[in-house]
């Protein structure tokens, strides 16, 4: 049995080929670029929980040895927008993201800071996030 390649079997395998390069290409990236995200949710997660080992994860480890409780609590004075500030929440949503140099990256997003009873957007918020040691942490202020 031979069987004979025609040019409709030849564009399938070529269209099958190119969409399986693509889709690689696509998760790659979106798991590349997903990270500074993932880290920025961290981020407000051991935020809302006064978490500060956790807190410590979202940076460099060279910046994490010389953060301190003070360091966290000045970041839940996100939650100073709301009238009980005891227990809130807050949630980033992405906007965009720039490229700066040295592999650098600006993102942005808004984050919604609220509680049972209000709710607070803050919008345009960014920071710079840079690899270290294969994942993505949240540049500190030099």
């Amino acid at each position: 049995m031979n069987k004979k390649l025609t040019a409709g079997k030849l564009a399938g395998i070529i269209f099958c080929g190119l969409a399986l390069v693509c889709t690689v290409i696509l998760i790659s990236l979106n798991g590349y670029y997903s990270g500074q995200m993932k880290t920025i949710n961290k981020f407000f997660t051991a935020v809302e929980r006064n978490d500060f080992n956790s807190y410590k994860t979202c940076f460099s480890k060279a910046d994490a040895e010389t953060l301190t409780e003070a360091d966290i609590e000045a970041a839940r004075l996100i939650a100073e927008v709301l009238e009980d500030t005891e227990d809130f929440r807050a949630d980033a949503s992405f906007k965009g993201r720039k490229k700066l140099e040295n592999g650098r990256y600006s993102v942005t997003f808004d984050i919604v800071v609220y509680n049972d009873s209000e709710k607070e957007t803050l919008k345009d918020v960014s920071r710079i996030l840079v690899r270290d040691g294969g994942k993505w942490v949240i540049e500190t202020q030099a």
